[in-house]
């Protein structure tokens, strides 16, 4: 990380990931205002902002621009991101509103609840801040397959939900066709349920 003495606090908001982190707030404010009128630019856009997620952590390393506000803009956006798709299946699916609402209010303090708990031994994906969790969150924080399983599959649950609500099956560029009910259940219900136990 870049020490912040040396560096114009006003540098550090132009480093490519924080950069990265705007457009993904843009992104995701898009998605939310379209997501009862356009389900298909919705969700591309939410998609996008995702894929932003995974790409902000390389670029910060790969251009030696991590920061103590990068990390914090990546944390509150990925919170603030998934607490809005969630809030917006509530809507969607009004009978299941209590669990949506839930899952966002477990989400919010089971990261905020870990980020405390290591504040004083470094970084919270750190082996030193990890000794003495139990085996899952360290198995979660310690294999990056299986945190990119639960974290990735966990939000295309949420994505699959979303479309399901609109069609039952995706186009890929016309090409082939998703069955949305078998990817959704099948293949990413499962990661959202190890995230949550990894929560709970």
């Amino acid at each position: 990380m870049v020490s912040s003495h040396s560096i114009s606090p006003y540098r550090v908001f132009f480093y490519y990931p924080n950069i990265i982190g705007y457009l993904r707030i843009i992104l995701v404010m898009i998605c939310y205002y379209l997501a009862k009128s356009n389900w298909q630019i919705s969700s591309i856009f939410y998609t996008v902002a995702f894929a932003g997620d995974l790409m902000d952590g390389y670029v910060a390393r790969k251009y030696n621009q991590s920061s103590s506000f990068g990390a914090a803009l990546d944390m509150i956006t990925d919170r603030c991101s998934t607490s809005g798709i969630l809030f917006v299946l509530s809507n969607l699916y009004t009978d299941y509103y209590f669990y949506f609402l839930s899952l966002m209010f477990l989400d919010i303090l089971s990261h905020w609840l870990h980020i405390q708990s290591v504040a004083n031994k470094g970084h919270h994906k750190s082996a030193g801040s990890l000794k003495g969790r139990n085996r899952l969150i360290r198995l979660f924080y310690s294999s990056y397959p299986f945190f990119g399983y639960c974290n990735v599959f966990t939000e295309f649950f949420y994505i699959g939900l979303y479309l399901m609500h609109f069609n039952k099956a995706l186009s890929i560029f016309g090409l082939f066709q998703v069955n949305l009910k078998i990817f959704t259940f099948y293949i990413c219900l499962p990661a959202c349920l190890c995230k949550q136990a990894v929560n709970v």
